[in-house]
């Protein structure tokens, strides 16, 4: 599993990016990305495009909506610490 931190965000037409550090592991398209809300209740997204810039990732979260890109953006993730794993 690896783990990243995230340091900006930003929303597209049809994706949510997610900008940040690789502390651990690593990261492919079609892994996920896991975020919690609480023991019981969290929100899954599938990464569908990495861009490297020097020590910098992106991450496109491909998005089914408008209100799935919402959601992430209200998740308001800059400065949390995420888990990515495998799809299997």
């Amino acid at each position: 599993m690896a783990q990243f931190q995230v340091t900006q965000t930003l929303k597209t037409g049809d994706a949510f990016i997610i900008k940040g550090i690789l502390l651990e592991g690593q990261i492919r398209n079609g892994m996920e990305i896991h975020v919690a809300f609480n023991n019981s209740l969290q929100v899954t997204g599938s990464i569908m495009d990495i861009k490297k810039i020097n020590d910098l990732y992106n991450i496109s979260i491909g998005c089914s909506d408008k209100d799935e890109i919402e959601l992430w953006e209200m998740l308001n993730l800059n400065g949390d610490v995420l888990k990515i794993a495998s799809h299997d």
